[in-house]
């Protein structure tokens, strides 16, 4: 899914390096940007200069990359940065600031006259950027190339560069994966007085569904926390049968830790299918995570309020979506959205498919690549207390998302976008009821909240592939596609920021109309559906007495679970609430939002992450099963053209609500033709 990004990159001008390392150093105003110097190492056109059809321009836009690594300076007196946590502890230069370095990527138009103004400041996720296959709807998958190939065509349909927009990435992530093209940020590490070290636990724990003879400690490629002594007593391992069941220990003779102290590897037997194995082990040195929120911050206020940034911009829309889009909530929650020299840096947010979650972002040893999914990564700090952005009450406690932004003033306009999946997977409903799940929480003014029914975190793609037939009739994947959806959600985001035109309202299910609803409440058409166990569990964790210095307690106490409510269901077991994809609206069988972990060994009533499940409808009366008590196709669409007309009043609907562009209209028609196409296939 995601795009091509940098390579090691190649310098472009020695002259213009100089230049730009001259002005950084000696501007007035960037030191308050506290971004240190810039060099830009690659800057060239994209797709050989050849503009991007436009409405904005008749003669289109030419859009130019440019590609380097920015040096920061962060003051560890700052009130901007006192959230940061061991920033104290941190090294400092010879200006007395705390510093570090990372990549960036901008594109922009070529002319100063074919900017809009406006930036899309996209979160990379893991190192990767994903904002132009959201929006451009580039076919890049997540483990494709992420170099960044300047010169190529494929930009997707050019969505963004059509309308003037600058579309800035900034790593942020000091333990991103390496791999080419990757953007990361390189940051100091803690020590105590005289450079002596400090050392704290450490945690890492996997779900074994096949023999293993090496476990990685860090998580999807990321770079590792190593331990500080191998033979110390406090790393011990542990497996269990299930996230609740009690912990068993391992003998220490019956583990090591791999020569490159990357993994841990089995003395004897292999890892065992079935089992949740977790280590807790001693590290040393904390890399100062938290400096990506910073550093996030800083380099958008320098694109912004320095007037010889080679990148300028008036207003800034961040964007994330899963990781990124929990970063960001993270963000606005440490009220980050303020700079040092007090100026609010964003006029925008979008958070996509990010669920009510937080993340490992900013405490000692922390892992931001990991987050609780259905059955993985179990009770790192993510799923924590404050969930809505109004204040709610928590026991003792009363808090909301983004108090801190709203008493700096630093708050921007907000759209929360969840999918179906994030109601079952990433506990969505917390976002907008109480913590007891009796009652709704509103949204803020300068907020929307949308759902996006029956949607998977990220789809597969039409048509299933037959090998993901689980089970007869059922498909592990699931193939809405919300990105028409998106693209105009983000043209009433602009509307909003650029010319406060207010957008559609809030679209969520609700208590209060039997929208949202308890799980065990849900009735499917297809009477012998196996259901997950339970949607994603969110607990009330204790993380030790020194978690309000980031320090976390390993492993940390579990407390009870919250309560989490689904989106209700029509008579076709899709979800029918929100804003339904035309996959839903004329459907072609259920698509759930979730999906069992079919095949694997213990767990098998728990989901898997991100993918949900197709069921497609019988061709005929004569074809249902006794069990499904849905229509048949026959049934539901008496001929072709009953399909089209209803296509495109489902259509019409999107558009005329503002959840649809009608530039968007042939590719939905499309591909809604491709469904039944393949729906009637005598083969299928």
């Amino acid at each position: 899914m995601p795009l091509r990004s940098l390579t090691v990159l190649r310098s472009i001008s020695l002259a213009f390096a100089l230049a730009l390392s001259t002005w950084s150093a000696m501007a007035p105003g960037v030191a308050s940007a506290r971004v240190l110097d810039i060099e830009v190492t690659r800057r060239g056109r994209l797709a050989d200069g050849a503009p991007f059809p436009s409405g904005r321009r008749p003669d289109g836009i030419a859009y130019e990359a440019l590609i380097g690594r920015v040096r920061y300076g962060f003051d560890p007196m700052s009130e901007a940065n006192a959230r940061i946590v061991d920033l104290q502890l941190a090294p400092r230069g010879e200006s007395g600031l705390v510093e570090a370095e990372g990549d960036f990527v901008v594109l922009q138009p070529i002319s100063p006259d074919d900017r809009r103004g406006t930036a899309i400041v996209d979160v990379p996720n893991r190192g990767r950027r994903l904002a132009l296959a959201m929006f451009n709807r580039l076919q890049r998958g997540f483990g494709d190339s992420a170099v960044l190939e300047i010169e190529a065509r494929d930009w997707g349909d050019g969505f963004l560069m059509e309308e003037g927009l600058t579309i800035i990435w900034v790593g942020w992530q000091h333990d991103a994966p390496g791999f080419p093209g990757a953007l990361r940020l390189d940051v100091p590490s803690a020590h105590g007085p005289q450079g002596a070290p400090i050392e704290g636990l450490a945690r890492s724990d996997w779900v074994v569904d096949e023999a293993s003879e090496r476990l990685s400690l860090p998580a999807l490629g990321h770079a590792p926390i190593p331990p500080a002594r191998r033979d110390d007593p406090r790393n011990q391992l542990t497996r269990r049968s299930g996230r609740e069941a009690a912990r068993e220990g391992i003998p220490r003779a019956a583990w090591r830790f791999s020569e490159d102290g990357h993994a841990i590897e089995p003395v004897g037997l292999p890892f065992a299918p079935g089992f949740i194995y977790e280590l807790v082990y001693v590290a040393q040195d904390p890399p100062l995570g938290g400096l990506g929120l910073a550093a996030y911050r800083d380099f958008v206020s320098f694109a912004r309020f320095d007037t010889r940034a080679p990148f300028p911009i008036q207003r800034a829309v961040a964007h994330g979506l899963s990781q990124s889009g929990r970063f960001l909530r993270h963000f606005f929650y440490e009220g980050f959205g303020r700079d040092e020299a007090e100026r609010t840096v964003f006029d925008g947010a979008m958070i996509q498919i990010a669920g009510a979650g937080r993340g490992g972002f900013d405490h000692r040893f922390g892992h931001p690549g990991r987050v609780g999914n259905p059955y993985e990564n179990f009770f790192y700090p993510g799923d924590d207390f404050p969930f809505t952005s109004r204040p709610t009450r928590d026991g003792e406690r009363e808090a909301g998302l983004f108090d801190r932004s709203r008493a700096q003033g630093s708050m921007p306009r907000v759209f929360q976008l969840n999918t179906g999946y994030e109601y079952w997977g990433r506990a969505a409903s917390l976002i907008h009821m109480t913590p007891d799940g009796q009652r709704d929480v509103a949204p803020l003014d300068d907020e929307r909240l949308y759902h996006l029914a029956g949607a998977p975190h990220f789809s597969m793609g039409f048509p299933p592939d037959p090998r993901s037939e689980a089970t007869p009739g059922l498909y592990v994947g699931s193939q809405v596609d919300t990105s028409g959806i998106q693209r105009a959600l983000l043209m009433h985001m602009l509307a909003w920021i650029e010319d406060d035109i207010t957008p559609p309202a809030s679209r969520i299910p609700r208590i209060e109309d039997g929208g949202l609803i308890d799980p065990s409440a849900l009735r499917y058409p297809i009477l012998d559906l196996t259901t997950p166990r339970s949607p994603h569990i969110a607990y009330q964790m204790d993380y030790g007495p020194d978690w309000s210095r980031g320090i976390v307690r390993e492993p940390p106490l579990r407390g009870p679970a919250y309560p989490i409510r689904v989106p209700a269901i029509d008579a076709m077991g899709n979800e029918r609430t929100g804003i339904r994809p035309l996959e839903l609206a004329v459907p072609i069988g259920t698509l759930l939002p979730w999906a069992l972990r079919h095949g694997r060994v213990g767990g098998a009533d728990e989901m898997v992450g991100y993918v949900g499940s197709f069921l497609p409808l019988a061709q005929t009366e004569a074809l249902r099963r006794e069990a499904d008590t849905r229509p048949s196709l026959n049934r539901l669409y008496p001929s072709r053209d009953a399909y089209e007309e209803a296509v495109v009043r489902a259509i019409d609907g999107l558009v005329d609500a503002g959840f649809l562009l009608p530039r968007d209209r042939r590719q939905a028609f499309e591909a809604a033709i491709e469904r039944w196409t393949w729906a009637r296939r005598a083969d299928r």
